[in-house]
């Protein structure tokens, strides 16, 4: 009489009401935030870094191209380049405006 989906369809969904009941009524793990100490001043203190593409340009403009990607050393980006003549230099540059700060050669 009823054809074998239906009645597959009606199982699972008895069971996904039956699971779902239990688990609605309790809170996600990402809701719990506001109870960690100083969430709430670290949330309004971030700033946006500078995107990938607009460093690069800001090297490009300084005669450096960018090598690998940029990480953090001491609160700065630091990257790897080719300045114009073709060396490895690092380069310190800002990572909240894309401002060349210094290099350093190996």
């Amino acid at each position: 009489m009823f054809s074998t989906k239906t009645i597959l369809a009606a199982a699972s969904l008895a069971v996904l009401g039956a699971a779902g009941i239990g688990s609605a009524a309790a809170a996600p793990w990402d809701n719990h935030h506001d109870r960690r100490d100083g969430y709430r001043h670290e949330r309004f203190e971030r700033r946006a870094f500078v995107d990938h593409v607009r460093l690069a340009d800001s090297l490009r403009f300084h005669r450096y191209r960018m090598i690998g990607a940029p990480y953090f050393v001491h609160d700065r980006y630091v990257v790897r380049t080719h300045d114009r003549f073709g060396r490895t230099v690092f380069v310190q540059v800002d990572p909240y405006n894309g401002r060349f700060i210094r290099e350093v050669r190996l």
